[in-house]
């Protein structure tokens, strides 16, 4: 059990080996302390564990439901929904009768390492660019968020940010970079590291390299509909 504090929230959450906590969604909850919930009806699209849509709940939201493809996701979630207490949060599998709600507010933390999906590995696989699951959250925002609602979500410079930015616009999205951070590269990214190489030629990926020292930038992303 990871517990932790998010701004003035205690959070207690159960972990496994696939699904956890990660250092993004810890930068996520940072900023989510300057977002008001009351009273807002909350999506965590990919939940995993159920942390930033448990957090939005002890905020005030008013009703949470959160999406994912993963049963064990769901199993793992609703197990941290009892133990935080927080009863006006659901969560389902997102192709099984979703319920047909539109949200002020959608939360995501999506899987965008550039890494082909395999089995074991949707906890980070985003696709050979980074971006198939930010792709499905912008789809999913097309017909489930309200037209003044808002969506925050992170996405690594290990992904293509250009790429990202041009689907939103396609699906008429704002695109906006709020906030960054840095932090070192993990050990296991050596598995998918020379697609990271390939995309970076390609302008589809960067990093920084000090001393010997290599680092991703993690950003924090707002988007909105383009008014037309």
């Amino acid at each position: 059990m990871k517990k932790f504090s998010a701004g003035l929230q205690e959070l207690c959450i159960l972990e496994n080996d696939k699904i956890r906590v990660t250092r993004y969604s810890e930068f996520l909850l940072l900023y989510l302390e300057n977002v008001d919930f009351t009273h807002e009806t909350i999506c965590d699209f990919g939940c995993g564990t159920g942390v930033l849509g448990i957090y939005a709940a002890k905020r005030g939201a008013k009703q949470v439901t959160g999406f994912d493809i993963d049963p064990a996701a769901i199993e793992l979630s609703q197990k941290n929904i009892a133990l935080n207490n927080c009863p006006h949060f659901e969560t389902y599998l997102i192709e099984k009768n979703n319920p047909k709600e539109k949200y002020t507010i959608i939360l995501s933390n999506p899987a965008s390492l550039p890494t082909p999906k395999s089995e074991g590995k949707e906890f980070f696989s985003g696709g050979i660019y980074g971006i198939d699951m930010i792709k499905d959250l912008f789809d999913f925002c097309q017909t489930d968020l309200k037209q003044e609602g808002r969506v925050f979500f992170l996405q690594t410079s290990l992904s293509s940010i250009n790429q990202a930015a041009n689907y939103a616009h396609e699906k008429g999205f704002s695109y906006k970079i709020i906030g960054v951070f840095q932090t070192e590269i993990r050990d296991h990214y050596h598995e998918f590291w020379h697609q990271v190489e390939k995309n970076r030629n390609s302008g589809d990926a960067h990093y920084l390299e000090i001393k010997g020292v290599y680092s991703e930038i993690v950003y924090l992303v707002e988007a909105k509909h383009i008014p037309r």
